[in-house]
């Protein structure tokens, strides 16, 4: 399984714009691709206008598949111009 954590921070007052983005976006991918064992988004508690999206997929190849999707390259046109700045990680699992 591979584990991506993202650090989102968004353009200060476009949270509501994010959120609602987001609201129509993650299910649809999610749908669209079975090997994403789980995908969500949550605004942090601590820090202002930033995000966490949290991804799991089956192997490599579920990854793949979605970071090369139609879906997530639409969706990503519409969400980016609401993003200052993006952090990605990958994590490999061991448990």
């Amino acid at each position: 399984m591979i584990l991506v954590v993202a650090t989102v921070r968004i353009e200060p007052g476009r949270a509501e714009a994010y959120e609602a983005a987001l609201a129509e976006i993650m299910p649809r991918i999610r749908a669209a691709n079975p090997g994403i064992l789980f995908y969500h988004a949550a605004r942090s508690r601590e820090e202002a206008d930033t995000y966490r999206v949290v991804e799991a997929y089956a192997d490599q190849a579920a990854m793949d598949r979605h970071v090369s999707s139609a879906a997530l390259q639409d969706s990503l046109a519409g969400v980016m111009p609401l993003v200052a700045e993006i952090d990605i990680h990958l994590h490999d699992s061991v448990a």
